[in-house]
């Protein structure tokens, strides 16, 4: 796998972490009555969602130029 598409990958599973982490502060924050926890929590999962679709994006693009970089050899 070439490195742009595993970083690409990595941020995928970086940015799903981020989204599960930020369910769960949001969900502390929720039991606790702490506001600032749970807008902590819903950020991160924003953020999370961001970054996990910029690597699909990303990743997405790579496999494309692999694809067209292939096809141009034959």
């Amino acid at each position: 796998m070439p490195t742009f598409r595993r970083k690409a990958t990595e941020q995928e599973i970086k940015g799903v972490g981020q989204k599960v982490k930020g369910v769960a502060q949001e969900i502390a924050g929720r039991a606790s009555g702490n506001t600032e926890l749970r807008a902590r929590g819903e950020a991160n999962q924003v953020a999370g969602h961001v970054r996990s679709r910029a690597g699909e994006a990303a990743r997405k693009v790579a496999t494309a130029v692999t694809r067209e970089k292939t096809r141009g050899r034959r």
